[in-house]
């Protein structure tokens, strides 16, 4: 990895007290409503990102950088120097409303991206150029308030099942993140490669041998 390409990742990981701040602007200037403040702040990640990367030199022109025209593109920002940087934003309320109260929530429960379109994703950018966001606020009835601001390696976000592999949405492999105050359980790309081709061969075991069920009870006697 070039200087240049390490200078843009440092920039952006020690931008984090520049967008807690930038965004608790933003929250307390406007009126989001907590079923859609998570995609309602994703233009104002943007623009943080791109004032910073400007000062830094790494934004000259719009062509330096590609922000994505739908909820279905990956990343949501994508720095265009040299090797691409990736990054992706996520967030989570630690409050929820079940049963008309408001309660403490541990996990925002997002989509982590599918086993499957990860290996896409590794294979363009690389291992060590996808970075997410996240956001983790409290908005309910009283409050509004960004807690904080954590900027991490895709991997460091995810987090691990009971049997001790990736943890994921066994119908199509969704991945699922880890609770908001718990510290990563996995700690660098190989580990997560390792655990990444484990829960594949898992997942695959666990589908087959659901269906040969189903087939062996609709079979004709």
């Amino acid at each position: 990895m070039s200087k240049i390409d390490l200078k843009k990742i440092r920039v952006l990981v020690s931008s984090k007290k520049f967008i807690f701040d930038y965004l608790k602007k933003v929250i307390k200037n406007n009126n989001f409503n907590y079923r859609t403040f998570g995609v309602d702040i994703e233009p104002y990640i943007s623009s943080a990102l791109i004032e910073i990367f400007n000062k830094e030199g790494f934004i000259k022109s719009k062509k330096d950088y590609i922000l994505a025209p739908d909820k279905n593109y990956f990343p949501d920002f994508e720095l265009k120097v040299l090797q691409p940087l990736a990054i992706e934003y996520k967030s989570g309320n630690k409050v929820k409303l079940s049963k008309g109260k408001w309660i403490v929530c541990k996990n925002s429960n997002n989509d982590m991206g599918t086993l499957n379109t990860w290996l896409q994703k590794i294979k363009k950018f690389g291992d060590k150029n996808i970075y997410y966001i996240f956001v983790v606020y409290k908005i309910n009835d009283k409050d509004k308030n960004i807690i904080d601001i954590q900027i991490e390696p895709f991997f460091r976000f995810i987090g691990l099942s009971k049997a001790g592999l990736l943890k994921y949405r066994e119908k199509d492999g969704n991945l699922r993140p880890k609770d908001f105050d718990e510290p990563s359980p996995i700690k660098s790309f190989k580990q997560f490669k390792n655990l990444f081709n484990s829960t594949i061969i898992y997942r695959s075991k666990r589908i087959i041998k659901k269906h040969q069920a189903i087939l062996k009870s609709v079979e004709l006697k």
